[in-house]
Formats: structure tokens, C-alpha cells, sequence
């Protein structure tokens, strides 16, 4: 918290004013959490006292803002005046590129300054997990099954006879 002093002199009467003001800020560190292609932003709680529901909000710059907009900042849609410290961005985050995010609180009518995630995120940096699969053979068919893949995956089986050579295709 701020304390400020002004002087105002009108019609020859001096008048001191106090008044106060708080700064926000999320000095925290902000982190990108992305396994499988679902890209999770998420934050400490900011500690200061707010005397209402302290709120977040997330925006966002890929390339096409960078280039194309003047480096323009979008609002992330899911993530505005949200009271969780975290954000899914996957449908936001929908290109191979780099991306700039921020995060900032709002405390009634005061906003925090914006805190960069850092360094910037590209969505080639996920962690891929071993999607677990299942195999039932009968007769001469064979079924295979996978537990919960990546809305975006493309899964390829191949099958051929023990003892024999793959073939591989080009």
C-alpha cells in the first residue's frame, strides 16, 4: 500500500490531502502444464487482501497476432474474471506456433500489472503419455481399443504374422 500527499491551495486556503492506494501485484511464477495436447496455465493465489472475490483473467499472442495485428493480445474466452488459479487454453492454443501468455488479478475496480509466462509456449512442447491399449483377438478378427487419446490423434496399427518381415511402405 501507498500512502500519497497532495497540496491544493484555492482561494487562499491550503488543503492537505492524504489518500492511499494499493498496487496488485502477481508476482508469482506462471506455468504451462501440457500433456497430450491439453494445455494447462496455472499460478499461486495472489496474497494480498482483497476486500471482494479476487478474480483472474488470461490473454494470449501467437503468431498471427505478432504479425498480422499489430501485436495484438487476445482474451482468452474460458479465462476471464475466473476465480481458479488456473486456465485451460487448449482450444486456444490451436497452432504449432510460439505463444506469449499472461495473467493478471482484479481486485474490485484494481488490476495487477501482467505476469509473462516464461518463456513463451508452443504446443510441440507437450508431454505425450503411452495411451494404454487393449487387444482382444477372436477367431480371425482382432479388436484394438484405446483409453482416452487426444481429441487430435491419428493412431496407425499395424498387424503382421509372427516370423514374418514388416513391410514397410514409403
Amino acid at each position: 500500500m501507498d500512502v500519497h500527499q497532495v497540496h491544493i491551495q484555492v482561494l487562499g486556503f491550503s488543503i492537505e490531502l492524504w489518500y492511499f492506494s494499493v498496487h496488485y501485484v502477481l508476482k508469482a511464477s506462471v506455468i504451462m502444464e501440457s500433456v497430450d495436447m491439453r494445455h494447462m496455465l496455472r499460478w499461486p493465489p495472489l496474497q494480498a487482501t482483497c476486500n471482494t472475490t479476487l478474480l483472474y483473467s488470461v490473454q494470449y499472442q501467437g503468431e498471427f497476432e505478432l504479425e498480422h495485428q499489430n501485436g495484438r493480445w487476445m482474451e482468452a474466452p474460458e479465462c476471464q474474471r475466473i476465480t481458479l488459479s488456473h486456465c485451460d487454453l487448449t482450444s486456444d492454443l490451436g497452432s504449432d506456433s510460439d505463444y506469449n501468455i499472461r495473467v493478471r488479478a482484479h481486485c474490485g475496480s484494481q488490476r495487477s500489472a501482467w505476469t509473462k509466462l516464461s518463456p513463451s509456449f508452443n504446443r510441440r512442447q507437450t508431454k505425450l503419455s503411452v495411451p494404454k491399449m487393449t487387444v482382444m483377438s477372436a477367431g480371425d478378427a482382432i479388436q484394438v481399443s484405446f483409453e482416452t487419446l487426444p481429441q487430435t490423434s491419428t493412431v496407425d496399427v499395424t498387424i503382421w504374422k509372427k516370423g514374418e518381415k514388416l513391410q514397410v511402405v514409403i
